[in-house]
């Protein structure tokens, strides 16, 4: 189990309309899909074929930006990129941007809340997590990651060519007071992160027939045991 700080300062999550502000500015530049592929060193096609892995979720959905509890701009079109670690904003057909980095912002894209947390105060080495759970005292939180792989030929005559690709992994993290708790994979391991209410849980596990590794049971799981504090 990993364990480690962030400093990060989540606020109340509320949903509803409200009026548009133009107060800060939210964008750090300018997104090029041309330059995206050549930084993979792919023809515009290739990275066409792959691009959507690189993405928690490819299609952009309307959603609400966040900035200190207050929405400073809605009805704005966002997607996750899980392997830059950004959310991107479509500013025109076929013209992104990508939201700063702040820890006072946060985002709500459809039902999905990102916030961005500063790795031990620093921006650079921080990064987003999709908000699943927030209660009294523990919060889960998940990140996506998406790593490129390079194309690689073929080591025989007798196998075939690797082509380029992105690979996702998801991994949980169990929040108490800004200290983030890496879950390990498979039920054992996870309920000794809850040793002191291990038998409440195990109960509640068993009479909901809940299965940990499905993250809707997790969720049900988390806010549990937040209850139990």
């Amino acid at each position: 189990m990993k364990k480690f700080v962030l400093m990060i300062s989540v606020a109340v999550f509320t949903t509803g309309i409200y009026a548009q502000s133009s107060s800060s500015s939210i964008h750090t530049r300018t997104i090029d899909l041309n330059e995206k592929a050549l930084s993979f060193k792919l023809t515009e096609e290739q990275f066409e074929l792959i691009k959507d892995e690189a993405y928690a979720n490819p299609k952009f959905v309307t959603g609400t930006i966040y900035q200190d509890e207050t929405p400073i701009k809605t009805g704005v079109p966002m997607r996750y990129n899980a392997h830059a670690d950004e959310i991107e904003i479509e500013s025109g057909p076929s013209s992104y941007s990508a939201l700063t980095k702040d820890p006072s912002i946060f985002v709500k894209i459809g039902p999905d809340v990102y916030v961005f947390a500063p790795f031990e105060g620093s921006r650079e080495r921080g990064g987003y997590f999709n908000v699943l759970h927030e209660g009294k005292r523990y919060n889960l939180y998940k990140k996506v990651t998406s790593v490129f792989r390079e194309a690689k030929p073929a080591a025989s005559t007798y196998a075939r060519d690797t082509p380029p690709s992105f690979q996702k992994s998801t991994v949980y993290y169990l929040v108490d007071n800004g200290t983030f708790l890496e879950m390990p994979k498979g039920k054992s391991r996870i309920m000794k992160m809850m040793d002191g209410k291990r038998k409440e849980i195990n109960d509640f596990v068993k009479v909901n027939k809940l299965d940990i590794d499905k993250e809707d049971d997790l969720i049900k799981v988390i806010a549990y045991f937040d209850s139990l504090q």
